[in-house]
């Protein structure tokens, strides 16, 4: 149960890697597109700005042209240059009307003004405006509040010159909302708007009227108003510098705006955008972004999840067998669970059947040691019944020594053969004695050597640990790089589609331009802000490429790992090599053991011939036994050492059953 926890933690793991792995991936590349979009789109709407307020001020300085022009044109008519009012009153009244004007005056040298509607009569000589067509300069004036209407109107004026000579002026009174009318119609998007400020800061025309008509002055009112500050602070930069770009906040909006001044007045047109306009699509770019990258990292765990789970089954399914045989069960493994491995021609696959190799050694090793242990074991229990027949015929010679003692004083000469007979026999007894004591010595080895087979196997236990963590290691290397490559490719295709769309719209922006001419330049701007975006997208590329470097990297890391886990594998191989051949030297132990109990059984057939000719002797000197009683007795005492030899070689014999059987016990836990 802990080891399929185990590799159900395994599976999680891969899941919460690949996730995180991807999860990083896809913040990177979104916050970097998002970053590079906001960029791109906050020049290109600078770009567009400043494009639109150049229009707009060519635009306004267009219209005040016009508006000169024309009055210039009237002003050159020999009627107006006649300076006599009733002349000029009946040749300009129809053109009041007709050129869209409140009223118009002429003015003398004097500054007086003479109306040709209503013949009112005022003295101006203290007005700009007056001033500057007296000195023979066609301007127009701020937007001023008439005192009787109190409406915004414009004052239009030009010198009357007769021979290169300025005689008087001629102005011109327009509604304010003439000038109005056109800045509304020179906007940024849905919300933009565009202002007009004079050299001194006043707002002379603006969408919300209300500015123009309370003589609105920011840096002004920013002194009693402290919200009107930063406002202040751009028109200040604005008066300074009138040409260029600029930020603030107004009405707790973030704003950028574009001026320019209008060439022939004392003007400067301001176009404004407020940030969230500008930065719109940006917001729409994030939401499709986030769509984008949650179903990728959607596809990425689902995809960790399926590879998870096509790891870790291969993988319960040989802890299933190495637990089992952890549990000394060797019996035939299932083939159809093997063979689905094994079609996987992985390090997996090579596990296992490296596996199934070990088990079948094993197998065949336990076997064949049973069998071995079963001969050990019956020769020992046919050496102690030769021992204790052994004894047992010693105690009869001794019994039969006793009886004779009478007749063993007679059998002197053949008294010494039967001592020489029984030295003899003490030899080859203590040659049985050393030789069993070598058969234990063999046993001793066997244990030895069963000892260092079960090393050898939780050596190999190890080295399959060792191969398991390396196939981890690789098949995270693996997925990392899978992954990595498909998260590139999507959005390299992603960036090339953009780069083309980009240049095809920059090719027809160009063409566009082309046609329109003078009028096409600002799409020219366009053009060409569109086609560094286009730059901007192939560095992009050139980003991606070195993250594919990486990714390339993180593969041959792979490699390396595969080849740490057939080096494991092939230490796997060398262990089980080593296993058997600590079993080969069990085997060559229990046939050292056949070969002592085989010399053993020499010697006691020896010590039956020399019991032989003991018996032979003792019956031609059982006349003679009595004169022999002293010898006798020490030849019931050899008897009697003999006999306790013999007990000693039968109780050797039975520890070495007793070996056996324990060793056919150790062999029986083994199901094969």
């Amino acid at each position: 149960m802990e080891k399929n926890q185990r590799n159900k933690s395994i599976a999680r793991e891969i899941t919460l890697y690949i996730s995180a792995f991807a999860a990083f991936i896809c913040i990177i590349i979104g916050g970097t597109s998002i970053f590079m979009s906001r960029s791109s789109m906050i020049k290109q709407a600078e770009s567009s700005l400043t494009t639109i307020n150049e229009l707009g001020a060519e635009k306004v300085k267009i219209v005040i042209d016009d508006r000169l022009l024309i009055l210039q044109e009237l002003a050159h008519s020999a009627r107006t240059q006649t300076m006599d009012f009733s002349v000029q009153q009946e040749s300009l009244k129809g053109d009041v009307e007709r050129l869209g004007y409140l009223d118009m005056a002429i003015v003398n040298l004097k500054g007086e003004a003479h109306y040709i509607l209503d013949n009112h009569t005022a003295n101006l000589s203290d007005r700009e405006y007056v001033k500057r067509a007296l000195d023979g300069e066609a301007n127009v004036s701020d937007v001023l509040i008439s005192k009787v209407t109190n409406s915004a109107v414009l004052m239009y004026a030009v010198p009357i010159e007769v021979d290169n000579k300025v005689v008087g002026a001629l102005i011109a009174r327009r509604d304010g909302n003439a000038l109005f009318d056109v800045i509304d119609q020179i906007v940024y998007g849905e919300t933009g708007y565009t202002y007009i400020l004079n050299t001194h800061g006043i707002v002379v025309a603006h969408p919300n009227r209300d500015y123009v008509m309370n003589q609105f002055t920011p840096i002004e009112d920013a002194k009693t108003d402290p919200t009107l500050e930063d406002l202040a602070r751009a028109v200040g930069e604005i008066l300074a510098n009138p040409y260029g770009l600029s930020r603030y906040n107004f009405n707790d909006k973030e704003m950028y705006n574009a001026y320019t001044a209008i060439e022939g007045t004392h003007w400067i047109l301001v176009s404004t955008a407020p940030q969230n306009e500008v930065l719109s699509s940006v917001n729409a770019l994030i939401k499709t972004l986030s769509l984008i990258l949650a179903v990728i990292l959607v596809v990425s765990i689902l995809i960790s999840l399926v590879l998870g789970r096509t790891l870790t089954k291969p993988i319960l399914s040989l802890t299933k067998l190495v637990n089992r045989q952890a549990d000394l069960d060797f019996s035939p493994i299932d083939q159809g669970t093997i063979q689905a491995v094994v079609k996987r021609k992985d390090e997996i696959a090579q596990m296992a059947v490296a596996l199934q190799s070990m088990a079948q050694n094993v197998r065949g090793l336990i076997v064949n040691v049973a069998e071995t242990s079963e001969q050990v074991s019956a020769t020992s229990e046919e050496l102690t019944a030769t021992s204790q027949q052994t004894a047992t015929a010693s105690q009869e010679v001794a019994q039969t020594i006793i009886d004779i003692a009478e007749g063993a004083t007679e059998q002197a000469s053949n008294t010494l053969e039967a001592a020489a007979a029984l030295e003899s026999l003490s030899l080859e007894i203590e040659k049985n004695r050393a030789r069993t004591g070598s058969l234990s010595q063999a046993f001793s080895k066997i244990n030895e050597h069963v000892s260092a087979g079960l090393k050898a196997i939780q050596l190999l236990n190890a080295k399959t640990r060792e191969n398991s963590t390396a196939s981890d290691i690789v098949f995270n290397s693996i997925l990392k790089t899978n992954d990595s490559s498909l998260k590139i490719s999507e959005a390299s295709n992603l960036i090339l589609s953009i780069a083309e769309q980009t240049n095809l719209l920059a090719l027809n922006a160009s063409i566009e331009a082309a046609r329109a001419g003078e009028h096409g330049r600002g799409f020219a701007v366009v053009a060409d802000e569109i086609r560094k975006l286009a730059e901007q997208s192939r560095s992009s590329t050139e980003i991606i490429n070195q993250i594919v470097t990486n990714l390339l990297g993180d593969a041959e890391m792979a490699v390396a790992k595969m080849k740490e886990a057939s080096a494991i594998v092939e230490e796997q191989a060398q262990s089980v090599d080593l296993t058997g051949n600590v079993f080969n030297l069990i085997t060559h132990a229990i046939k050292d053991s056949e070969r002592l109990v085989g010399e053993i059984d020499d010697s006691s057939k020896k010590m039956k011939q020399s019991n032989d000719r003991v018996s032979n002797n003792i019956s031609m000197l059982s006349a003679v036994a009595q004169q022999n009683a002293a010898s006798t007795e020490e030849a019931s005492a050899a008897i009697e050492e003999q006999t306790a030899s013999a007990e000693e070689i039968a109780s050797a014999s039975e520890d070495l059953s007793e070996m056996a059987q324990s060793l056919q016990e150790l062999i029986h836990k083994f199901n094969i």
